[in-house]
């Protein structure tokens, strides 16, 4: 049988505006330097739970410049913070806005040809309830809550890469006026294309008050 390759893209922010969210005064409990321990973790935790992974990191902060031995570790270096779109975007109040813009600006850097992508936010690692072998064939997965799904990680087959990229596009009124990404994006694609995963396994610390999460 074939190979069964895998991508997982990063989105991060090492570098981060000191503006307001607009569900939060404090962007980050975390500097630039605990970030980037943190998403060498995300990358370690990937390269232990799913081997052979295509890793691309996806960074939409304001440096361009971090640190080598982070780029080192990935397959891929995307850099997208200087460009016009992101940047306004990435730095504003709305968290979901700066990521799916980021996503789309950055779309024919992130299609590899794989057979499935996972779309993964930086700082978070895949701890032991991760299931390499759950995350397969033509489905998109996500964790369903009651209105939306977990945006921290999800996948989806390559037949879903330019379903999902319309979706993003689809977003960006309702994230620009402030909707959150996990309500709006799986509307968009349509919920019921969305396979739930009950548990994703997947952890880490949120930025804004440094909350300990696991889904």
């Amino acid at each position: 049988m074939p190979e069964f390759k895998q991508t997982f893209i990063i989105t991060s922010v090492i570098y981060f505006s000191q503006r307001k969210l607009s569900n939060s005064a404090v962007r980050s409990v975390f500097t630039p330097e605990e970030r980037t321990i943190q998403t060498a973790k995300t990358i370690n935790s990937i390269r232990e739970k799913a081997p052979g992974a295509f890793i691309i990191l996806l960074e939409m902060g304001k440096e361009k410049n971090i640190a080598e031995d982070l780029i080192r570790m990935v397959d891929k270096y995307v850099f997208i913070g200087n460009r016009t779109l992101v940047k306004w975007a990435v730095n504003g109040k709305f968290r979901g806005l700066g990521e799916a813009m980021g996503l789309i600006v950055s779309k024919k850097e992130l299609y590899t040809g794989a057979d499935f992508f996972f779309k993964m936010s930086g700082r978070y690692f895949l701890n032991d309830d991760f299931d390499l072998k759950l995350w397969k064939d033509n489905f998109f997965l996500a964790r369903k809550y009651e209105r939306g799904i977990s945006t921290r990680l999800y996948g989806f087959s390559k037949e879903f890469f330019a379903a999902w990229q319309k979706a993003l596009k689809r977003s960006l009124v309702q994230l620009f006026r402030g909707q959150s990404i996990e309500d709006v994006l799986p509307a968009k694609l349509g919920k019921e294309k969305i396979h739930a995963v009950k548990k994703l396994g997947v952890a880490g610390y949120v930025a804004p008050d440094g909350a300990y999460l696991e889904e």
